[in-house]
């Protein structure tokens, strides 16, 4: 069994990513990593470089302007590196997501098991967003009990689609895709896209893809602003070991009882926190999991944290 590695990239030094990180949390699972480098003038393409393993191959490329909507191009930059990929398996990161070594045992015995279940096309994992810090996460859905496809097989029409948080089949390579069938890894997948300093947000609202269209006015209260105080939990685990030099050098806090808390929920808010707190306690129904098909049942984490 081979595995392919793949990410894409524009600015992420700018932009505050830590995708050096997630190319190394991924590579001991892969035997070759296609990272697509979009042209950039911060330094991406040598950060890449500087990783110095053989197994990762640079992808060069522009991103076009004239893909609309905008946030598509993500996919189509997702797409350049996926038909490079040579392996049995792909293992997809983005640039603000990281593997955390204890999981990657898992995640190679499940591709393992699979490889031959014809049933089986892709291997979820369930995303564990922080905020502002390394010390507070959110325990609400969509940011907390959303499963996404990170592992999925090659060879059998895979594409990324919309804005490359996943993917579909396209059977015999047609024109109609739907979702991939895929068993629970029981793993999380830590996404520190929220996790920020004040430059790198405000970069981020004006180069992204996802904020192209809103203010790039950012400053560091605007954490305690723009999303409740009930949402986020301290975290109290292990982050992954690639991230320890990221996280010593962070030197944003967010205090936990501070007054700058916004504490008045909106209607939505409250029912995001109403919906959470019915999964945490009875688990997460399959049937809210959109795109793709949960095969069997899901793991069973304990998320009273």
């Amino acid at each position: 069994m081979q595995v392919s590695g793949l990410t894409f990239i524009r600015n992420g030094c700018r932009l505050g990513y830590p995708f050096v990180e997630a190319i190394k949390s991924a590579l001991p699972l892969c035997d070759e990593f296609i990272v697509v480098v979009g042209e950039s003038d911060d330094g991406t393409r040598e950060a890449v470089a500087a990783i110095g393993d053989p197994r990762i191959k640079i992808v060069d490329s522009v991103w076009p302007s004239n893909i609309e909507p905008g946030y598509a191009v993500l996919a189509q930059q997702t797409n350049l590196g996926l038909l490079q990929c040579q392996g049995d398996w792909v293992v997809y990161v983005q640039g603000n997501e990281v593997f955390h070594e204890d999981d990657l045992p898992t995640l190679k015995a499940l591709m393992e098991q699979s490889q031959d279940r014809a049933e089986v096309e892709g291997i979820l994992v369930e995303r564990r967003t922080f905020y502002g810090d390394y010390e507070h996460f959110f325990r609400v859905y969509p940011d907390r009990f959303k499963y996404v496809v990170r592992l999925f097989k090659t060879g059998i029409g895979v594409a990324s689609v919309g804005d490359a948080m996943t993917f579909a089949r396209f059977k015999d390579y047609g024109r109609v895709g739907r979702d991939l069938k895929c068993i629970d890894s029981g793993v999380e997948q830590y996404r520190y896209g929220c996790v920020l300093t004040a430059e790198a947000a405000r970069a981020k609202r004006e180069e992204a893809a996802h904020f192209a269209d809103l203010s790039n006015e950012f400053e560091l209260d605007n954490y305690y602003q723009d999303k409740p105080r009930q949402y986020f939990a301290e975290f109290k685990g292990q982050h992954p070991a690639v991230m320890a030099e990221r996280i010593r050098a962070h030197q944003f806090h967010l205090k936990a009882h501070s007054e700058r808390w916004r504490t008045k929920l909106k209607f939505k808010e409250y029912k995001r926190l109403l919906e959470s707190a019915i999964y945490r306690l009875c688990g997460m129904p399959r049937w809210r999991i959109k795109r793709s098909k949960v095969l069997g049942q899901l793991v069973k984490k304990d998320r009273q944290e």
